[in-house]
């Protein structure tokens, strides 16, 4: 709300006794009858126009204008990590490192519902990732899939912790490979309520305890690895941790540069892929939240913001 302008007038001092007198007579009869009060002045508006001052020089407010929201410094970073392409997370984020025995393709992939669904499950029932406490049958999963471009794949080595087994395996194929099939531990997480088709709803069940936020954290930076944004023209902004109402809450800030064409600026799409989980029985959801946009173009002297 713009303020008001207080506008301030001198009165020349009147020479005139008779002309003081009147003033002083005029300034009583106005008292009286309420016109110097202030209490009830918002309901009382003029008859006409002439109670209000006249040509006393007032500037005229100005219009309001919406602007478009700068563009930061940091947006900058991350559109130049878009271009760039190398550095999808930024420091700090959990990403599991490569092996340095594997010269060849490494395929991971955690088994599904879908990989053994036959009729209405295969079509359109939901998708999502397998949990056992039973290695014995992680490994019959595995052993199901084991067929990798048209041939076997051996397996050489099972290995297990508090939260998946792992099946590895090297195709016949082609020996410089690994292929490595997981599986969650249902003592750590079940993801049978979940769907994996969609942006947005249940997450599924953390049964690990105690439940914390490094655990919420720990996994939504795990699953991230397994999505469609551990990809070319994503990146990874920030991943922070909070609480609302007895409700643990991860956030990944995501980056998506989709390119224009013709000569046309490119977009930034900044979007919240958020994991929530219920501190008191594990429950967790997740949800896809548009935050914002911003265009910018790579130049030979780097990364600028651009208009079209």
């Amino acid at each position: 709300m713009a303020k008001m302008k207080v506008l301030s007038m001198n009165v020349g001092v009147m020479q005139r006794p008779l002309l003081i007198t009147l003033v002083l007579l005029a300034s009583a009869m106005l008292t009286a009858c309420g016109g110097g009060g202030g209490g009830g002045g918002s309901d009382v508006s003029p008859a006409n126009g002439s109670s209000s001052p006249q040509n006393v020089g007032t500037t005229p407010p100005v219009p309001a204008t919406t602007e478009e929201p700068e563009i930061s410094a940091a947006d900058l970073d991350l559109a130049t990590r878009l271009y760039k392409g190398d550095e999808r997370t930024p420091d700090g984020f959990d990403v599991e490192a490569r092996p340095a025995n594997v010269v060849g393709t490494l395929s991971t992939r955690h088994l599904r519902n879908s990989d053994f669904g036959a009729g209405q499950q295969a079509i359109g029932g939901s998708v999502y990732e397998m949990c056992t406490n039973d290695e014995a049958e992680a490994m019959e999963w595995s052993e199901r899939l084991a067929t990798w471009q048209g041939q076997y794949s051996d397996m050489v080595e099972i290995r297990s912790d508090n939260r998946m087994f792992e099946v590895v395996r090297v195709p016949r194929a082609d020996v410089t490979a690994m292929i490595r099939h997981r599986v969650f531990r249902c003592d750590y997480l079940d993801r049978s309520g979940s769907d994996l088709r969609t942006d947005a709803g249940s997450a599924g069940s953390m049964n690990q305890r105690p439940l914390t936020a490094d655990e919420l954290e720990a996994l939504s930076e795990y699953l991230w690895q397994f999505t469609m944004f551990n990809n070319a023209d994503y990146a990874v902004e920030s991943s922070t941790s909070g609480m609302q109402n007895g409700t643990l809450v991860h956030t990944i800030r995501l980056g998506q540069l989709v390119r224009g064409s013709n000569g046309a600026c490119d977009m930034v799409q900044v979007s919240d892929w958020t994991h929530t989980m219920d501190a008191g029985d594990g429950t967790m959801t997740r949800s896809l939240t548009p935050v914002r946009s911003f265009q910018v173009q790579t130049t030979s002297s780097g990364t600028q913001t651009c208009s079209d």
